[in-house]
């Protein structure tokens, strides 16, 4: 192994190295020269004295850049900056001209230097389901499963949801369980982005909830939206549009057919590295009624157990300014259970 004092007198012998990129190896050795790209976890560096190198990262415990290099993150976002080596595992990300602007990031989350890749296809899927049984002096049985997948690219992002949630309580005067809720949805929503942040979606969804006197709910639209936020901790995204909207009622209440303003919201929040928190809104208001409107949301926290296993404790909430006949406009559902990530 190479003493630091020989690598740097061989650095003061070759005055071309004064302006130079470093690396710091594990085993203490350093390096100067020209770092020309990394991907796969090797980095490609040029060194004057011992030519073309390739070096594993997990060989690499710092590194920095005399100019701007061009890196991509995991998540698909490019960077030019200057590269400086804050801690072991952390890199300080500086533009050229205006180094007071720091911004730290880790090592792990750097998919290539110098080298543009193609943003993998990457899917998730998530079974949620969540119960509630009480026996004794009452009966009742609440069932709840909602099972998401998602799949995102550097130019796309879908989303695929189902749900099913039952009620069962215990009659008074029979004594058997009769069923109270019962309650299906099966929605998608597509983003294409045109820039970084702003992006074009497509958007259906259709319920249906006998129990509440609900033939179908069916709602189909378009328009666009914006990613305010985009970080590895958080991401805010907010939409508008217009959406139409077709309620059919199982009793005499007046079915509904009208085109609606869209405005809708998704949130994601990293609120600790264990704890996650979530929030997605939609309001549709008629465009011929104002009396016609819809609201939704779905918040709360998951706690992390594992990479695939969360507690989740979450409210499901719905307003309908005009509901049918013998029910109410608010309903508001609290939910405990468990999620599969996978």
């Amino acid at each position: 192994m190479l003493k630091r004092s020989a690598w740097f007198g061989v650095f003061l012998c070759v005055p071309a190295l004064v302006l130079a990129d470093q690396i710091e190896l594990s085993n203490g050795d350093t390096l100067a020269g020209k770092i020309v790209s990394m991907t796969d976890g090797t980095l490609l560096f040029n060194s004057p004295v011992l030519g073309a190198l390739t070096i594993p990262m997990t060989k690499i415990k710092r590194f920095g850049s005399d100019g701007a290099i061009k890196l991509q993150l995991v998540n698909g976002d490019m960077l030019e900056m200057v590269v400086s080596s804050a801690t072991e595992g952390v890199v300080e990300l500086t533009l050229p001209e205006k180094s007071e602007q720091l911004q730290r990031v880790s090592v792990d989350q750097i998919a290539s230097i110098n080298r543009v890749l193609a943003k993998p296809v990457k899917w998730q899927r998530k079974l949620f389901a969540g119960a509630n049984l009480q026996t004794g002096n009452t009966e009742a049985q609440d069932v709840d499963i909602d099972i998401k997948a998602t799949r995102e690219t550097k130019r796309d992002h879908l989303i695929v949801d189902i749900r099913y949630e039952e009620d069962r309580r215990e009659d008074g005067i029979s004594g058997r369980l009769t069923t109270s809720k019962r309650y299906y949805a099966l929605g998608g929503h597509y983003n294409y982005f045109t820039s970084e942040r702003v992006y074009v979606y497509g958007d259906a969804r259709a319920e249906r909830e006998p129990t509440a006197n609900l033939e179908q709910l069916i709602k189909v639209g378009a328009g666009g939206g914006y990613r305010w936020v985009e970080t590895t901790a958080a991401r805010v995204e907010v939409e508008s549009g217009l959406s139409w909207v077709s309620e059919d009622f199982i009793n005499n209440s007046v079915d509904e057919q009208y085109t609606a303003l869209r405005l809708a919201t998704r949130l994601a929040h990293v609120l600790t590295s264990d704890i996650d928190f979530f929030n997605d809104t939609e309001w549709l208001l008629s465009l011929d009624n104002k009396e016609d409107q819809l609201f939704s949301m779905d918040t709360g926290l998951a706690y992390r157990v594992n990479g695939h296993l969360s507690l989740e404790t979450k409210l499901h909430y719905d307003w309908d300014k005009s509901p049918s006949v013998g029910n109410d406009e608010d309903d508001f559902r609290y939910v405990f259970g468990v999620s599969w990530g996978f």
